[in-house]
């Protein structure tokens, strides 16, 4: 896999994700794409799944008017005009979020270069424009 960014949206994983999504995708593709990472223990996140959930967030956020100003057009389509007042999915993001920059010592998080400190900016950026 080739990564080619720092941003949330510029690697292969979250590309692969948004155009199957585009394609095939509902409401409940996202939310299990944050499950993934709140049903595993901390120490066995894998970064493609750590990716894919990201995206899965930054699609909650968008849907509730705060969107990434760099949200693929992609995803865009997709979300359409739909707007989302679900409490349960926003916090969830939330917390897909906090485990994924915490990481809690996983191994997998942070021995990799995939997420060092400049990866770790969009994502506190993305949790701010969920919290609010």
């Amino acid at each position: 896999m080739y990564i080619w960014g720092s941003g949330i949206f510029v690697n292969d994983d979250a590309l692969d994700w948004i155009y199957d999504l585009k394609e095939n995708g509902s409401k409940s593709r996202v939310e299990s794409a944050l499950g993934v990472i709140l049903k595993n223990r901390a120490d066995v996140l894998e970064i493609s799944d750590c990716r894919i959930a990201l995206v899965a967030a930054e699609v909650i956020a968008a849907m509730n008017g705060n969107p990434n100003p760099d949200l693929p057009e992609e995803l865009e389509e997709w979300i359409g005009d739909e707007i989302l007042n679900d409490e349960y999915l926003r916090i969830k993001a939330v917390n897909v979020v906090k485990n994924i920059l915490n990481g809690s010592g996983s191994p997998k998080l942070t021995s990799t270069n995939d997420f060092n400190n400049e990866k770790k900016q969009p994502l506190q950026d993305l949790l701010n424009r969920l919290e609010i």
